[in-house]
C-alpha cells in the first residue's frame, strides 16, 4: 500500500465497478495521477478520502494470507 501513515489515504472510484479500488494512495494528487493514467477514453472516477477504519483496505487484508502462514 502507498501510505505513508494509517490515518488518511485514497482511493479511486470507477464509475463502472462497485468497489473501490485495491490499491491506497497517500495523497489525493498521487490517486489522481493514477486514475488519469490508468483510465480509458471516456472512463469516469472520483478520488475518494479514507481513514484509520476504511472497510476496502481491510477487506484487501483479510483475503491476503502472509506466507509464513501459506507454508504452516
Amino acid at each position: 500500500m502507498d501510505r505513508k501513515n494509517g490515518s488518511v489515504h485514497y482511493h479511486i472510484r470507477w464509475a463502472h465497478i462497485p468497489l473501490l479500488d485495491w490499491k491506497a494512495f497517500s495523497t489525493q494528487a498521487l490517486a489522481e495521477a493514477a486514475a488519469k493514467l490508468l483510465a480509458h477514453r471516456g472512463e469516469n472516477y472520483t478520488i475518494e478520502e479514507y481513514g484509520e477504519g476504511c472497510r476496502r483496505c481491510r477487506e484487501a487484508k483479510s483475503k491476503s494470507t502472509p506466507l509464513a502462514k501459506k507454508a504452516s
